[in-house]
Formats: C-alpha cells, sequence, structure tokens
C-alpha cells in the first residue's frame, strides 16, 4: 500500500473521530428553556415551583409544580413535560415574601450547588400575590426579559437594590455583612413594579427599605449611576458622582463610624430664581436627616445590610469578627455628614447652544 493511500486513511479516520463527538447534542427544538424560577410556598407541600418559558414571539409557557423540595418540584415538572427542561438559561430566581421571612438558605444553597445554573443570576422578593405575579404577563415583547428590569442598560436606577445568586450566598454566610434582595410585585401596564428592598438578617427577611432608604444602600455599594434625587419645592437633581469617605473608631463603648458623603450633582428641575447655595444647603440638610433616619432603622432590624462591618473587619480579631452582628454591630454609633456639589453643566449647555445659533446668524 502506497504511502499516499495510507495519509488518506489517517485523515479520514481522523475526521470520523471528530465527527463522533457530537453523538450526545440535543435538538434545541425538544428543549425547554426557562429564564425565571418562582419559588412559593405551596398549598400541600413545602414549595412551590413555577417555571417561566418565553418563546421566539414573546409569549411565555408557565409550568408549575409543587413538592417538598425544590430539585424534586423540577423532577416532577421535567416528568410531565413533554419535552427536556434544562436550567442553563436561568437569570432570576423570584421568591415569595412568605418564604424569605422563613428563610431563603435552601434556595440559594439549590442555585449555587445546581451544576446547570448560572451564580451570575439575580434574586428578588415577591411582595404581594405570588401566583398572580409570577403568571402575569403584557403584550408579547420579544426584545424584553424579566431580568432586563435589573440591568443598568435598561429600567435599573439606583433606587433599585440588585443582588446575584453568588452574591447571597457570600452574605449568608458571612460574619460581618448582610444581604438586601430587590421587591417587587406585578405591574399594571409593565411586568413588574419596584417596591423597595428586603433587609435580610442572615438568610431570613427582617424588614424593608423604600426606595428613597435604598439610595443609601447603593451609595455605599458604589451603585448610584443615573441616581435622581426628588426634593420639595420641586426641585430634583441628578447625580453625577459621589465620593464617601469613613472614619472608624472603636472605644471602650464600642465601634463608632463616621461616614462624609460628597455628592456632586447636575439640577434638572427647580424654580425659576432659586439659587444653587440654597438648593446645596437644602439637599444638604434633607440628605443628611433622611440618611441618618435609615441608618437608624436598619441598625433596629439588627442588620448589616451596608456592609459596616466589611468596613471595620481590618480591625476585627477573628473572635470580634464572629461575634460583629450579634454583639458589636448593635452598640455601633454611626452618622452621616452630607455635602452637596451643584455643577454648572446645565449652563455650559446653554452657552454652546448660544454660541451655535450665533455663529448661524452670522452665516445667515
Amino acid at each position: 500500500m502506497s504511502m499516499r493511500i495510507i495519509k488518506t486513511l489517517m485523515i479520514t479516520l481522523s475526521m470520523i473521530m471528530l465527527l463522533a463527538g457530537c453523538w450526545d447534542t440535543k435538538d434545541i427544538n425538544k428543549e425547554y428553556l426557562p429564564v425565571v424560577m418562582g419559588i412559593g410556598k405551596g398549598n400541600r407541600e413545602k414549595y412551590r415551583i413555577i417555571l417561566q418559558i418565553p418563546d421566539a414571539t414573546g409569549k411565555t409557557q408557565i409550568l408549575d409544580k409543587e413538592s417538598k423540595s425544590i430539585s424534586k418540584a423540577i423532577d416532577l415538572i421535567r416528568t410531565d413535560s413533554e419535552k427536556s427542561i434544562e436550567l442553563v438559561h436561568l437569570r432570576l430566581f423570584l421568591i415569595d415574601k412568605q418564604v424569605a421571612q422563613q428563610g431563603i438558605d435552601n434556595v440559594i444553597n439549590f442555585a449555587v450547588r445546581a451544576n446547570d445554573v448560572s451564580i451570575k443570576g439575580l434574586v428578588a422578593v415577591i411582595d404581594g400575590d405570588f401566583e398572580k405575579t409570577m403568571y402575569h404577563q403584557i403584550s408579547p415583547t420579544p426584545e424584553i426579559s424579566s431580568y432586563d428590569f435589573f440591568s443598568p442598560e435598561a429600567g435599573w436606577t439606583p433606587n433599585q437594590s440588585v443582588v446575584r445568586i453568588w452574591e447571597a450566598f457570600q452574605s449568608q454566610n458571612s460574619y460581618s455583612e448582610d444581604m438586601a434582595i430587590p421587591m417587587l410585585k406585578n405591574g399594571v401596564r409593565t411586568l413588574f413594579t419596584f417596591k423597595g428592598t428586603a433587609v435580610m438578617r442572615d438568610d431570613r427577611m427582617v424588614g424593608t427599605l423604600n426606595q428613597e432608604e435604598t439610595l443609601l444602600f447603593n451609595l455605599f455599594k458604589g451603585k448610584y449611576t443615573g441616581g435622581t434625587i426628588e426634593m420639595s419645592k420641586n426641585t430634583s437633581v441628578l447625580i453625577e458622582d459621589a465620593k464617601i469617605k469613613h472614619r472608624t473608631q472603636w472605644s471602650e463603648k464600642g465601634p463608632s463610624l463616621q461616614t462624609d458623603v460628597v455628592l456632586n450633582v447636575v439640577i434638572t428641575e427647580s424654580p425659576e430664581g432659586k439659587g444653587n447655595a440654597l438648593i446645596e444647603k437644602e439637599m444638604q440638610e434633607d440628605l443628611s436627616r433622611q440618611f441618618n433616619k435609615t441608618v437608624r432603622k436598619i441598625q433596629s432590624l439588627k442588620s448589616d445590610v451596608l456592609g459596616v462591618g466589611m468596613i471595620f473587619r481590618p480591625q476585627l480579631s477573628e473572635e470580634k469578627l464572629k461575634d460583629w452582628k450579634t454583639k458589636w454591630f448593635p452598640k455601633l454609633e454611626q452618622k452621616i455628614n452630607v455635602r452637596v456639589n451643584v455643577l454648572n453643566e446645565i449652563y455650559f449647555k446653554e452657552d454652546t447652544l448660544d454660541n451655535e445659533n450665533q455663529g448661524n446668524l452670522i452665516k445667515q
């Protein structure tokens, strides 16, 4: 046998071996790819699992089962489904408020341990009718997905909190930080309406923050881009930049924290004749009062959602770290001072416009 024939046979065999690697490929038309999972309290069993499966037309199919565990409920859905259920596209976990109040440890652990679930998926709490929210649909919109409502490129603002599965897992197992989970219910003309933030202590919901109070949480987390602050007397400003500086101290009484917040803002609405200095003064007073009130509310819930323990962590021994939430955080003295700088970008735009108009007049 000539060398040419031998080489041809070797190349042919190699190509056949490469093709053999595709034997387990699945037809996507025979798969259901849910993007949202609802975890509620069942009528007969511990959990009620609802899967939302969008199609190319923008409509959503709903699959619903109850069981004593999340995994078993999904298996029951698979049993009755005419197609395979794959969770690789699951991007949003919606947890009923009742389940959140009892504890979400099982939910987060399932999401982390499941090999086919991305830990980058988002978590939210349904504050309202669980079934109504999960079955709620608006007119078909193929370009919009449920998790788009949490995207900075879509409708998200700093008045909404965001937490991913890996962040929730990290927080519920942390000695020095608790988590905050966005709360929503079904909308009227939109898919969801955001109601605020669920404050968690370890893995249980212990209270809520409204949208204005959530802004402080996002400032501490560095998520403030695009935030709009409304004040009395028809004044609104847009946050361009925020700087936060913490000063810690530990005395015999316990830890204390002074936080200086500097906000650079642009005026979007204000009454005619109202000067920048007056706006800055009113905002500083209002926001300092509001932020300190929010801090006292959070401390009364015994939940360190702002992550103050992380600020003190370099000063904490291993023993103090373990006792942070139960012993030291309740003793924390915290104060927030706000300073506001009004930028003149709007006036620059007006000047530019005037110059352009003058140029056009000269040309004419």
